[in-house]
């Protein structure tokens, strides 16, 4: 099996490309416009976008570049017959996401966003361990510190600004935790600085389900979950990052006794979970999860706006 990836991103060669060399018969094509490093061999580079996508024989393109960047080339992928693979945010608006399932579609081809926080067991096991029968409250928060300005992520016309860059996680909380329903969303905050979002929450609700999210691109460093449900509190760090080389702890809070119990969980590529799971699906030529997936991603992301 083959994939191309498109960039030579810096999550590209921290956490996917460490991922995807866990595949033995996986053949790993590069293109870049950057210079790619001396010590990292590929089976095939090109500095070409265009040329990579019509020259491979890779049916699946993994795409690692700039935001505003992803539609144009997830397109160009699909009409080339090629499953496609894009870092979040897929797109930077709805319009382009719907055409982008539209035409996958069409050509019968994956499309996914790669989201991966979920994959791990923490949060897996977790979550299955509450009773959603009952009223469960959720916190969260994704703070980092300012970026450096230059960094795209901070320009507007490349797709940067904190909602582009966090939203996808806030999809998927909504996704997950309310299955089905749709809750009401309420409290919308919005903060931006020279057109830049930087940063946004939001609570969303049911009658048995509250899930309050903060995610922001100028305070200091948080990445924790805290769920309150049936008399137990579960308070979890690194949740929309865990490392790949460290365990990871949980604490679990009985609130009757007050006393805490660390429950561990042993380091997991989160990346490679993913693309184990995809790389099956595509063998198996089942994509209507991922098509429902992003369409759902669609209908959150203009609710939380």
């Amino acid at each position: 099996m083959k994939i191309l990836v498109l960039g030579n991103s810096s999550i590209f060669n921290r956490k996917v490309l460490p991922a995807l060399r866990k595949f033995k018969n996986l053949a790993i094509e590069v293109a870049s416009k950057r210079k790619i490093k001396k010590n990292i061999s590929y089976s095939k580079t090109y500095n070409s976008y265009q040329d990579a996508i019509k020259k491979t024989r890779a049916k699946i393109v993994y795409i690692s570049l700039i935001n505003s960047k992803h539609y144009f080339w997830a397109k160009k992928c699909l009409e080339q017959k090629k499953h496609v693979i894009v870092d979040k945010p897929i797109t930077i608006n709805s319009r382009e996401l719907l055409n982008l399932i539209l035409l996958a579609k069409k050509k019968k081809l994956l499309i996914s966003e790669a989201i991966v926080f979920h994959y791990h067991k923490q949060f897996k096991e977790l979550i299955n361990k509450i009773d959603f029968k009952k009223f469960t409250e959720i916190s969260t928060s994704f703070h980092i510190p300012k970026l450096d300005k230059s960094n795209f992520r901070n320009i507007p016309k490349l797709g940067g600004g904190c909602y582009q860059d966090m939203s996808p996680y806030a999809a998927y909380l909504i996704r997950f935790f309310f299955q089905n329903q749709k809750p009401i969303i309420k409290k919308k905050i919005h903060n931006f600085y020279k057109d830049n979002s930087n940063s946004f929450s939001f609570e969303a609700m049911t009658s048995k389900v509250n899930l309050k999210c903060s995610f922001s691109f100028n305070k200091s460093y948080k990445n924790y979950m805290k769920i309150n449900s049936d008399k137990k509190e579960y308070k979890i760090k690194n949740v929309f990052s865990p490392p790949t080389d460290q365990s990871l702890i949980v604490i679990k809070v009985n609130k009757k006794s007050n006393k805490n119990k660390k429950i561990y969980y042993k380091a997991q590529n989160t990346f490679y979970t993913y693309f184990n799971m995809v790389f099956k699906i595509i063998k198996n030529k089942k994509f209507g999860f991922f098509y429902k997936q992003l369409n759902q991603t669609t209908e959150i992301k203009n609710e939380i706006i």
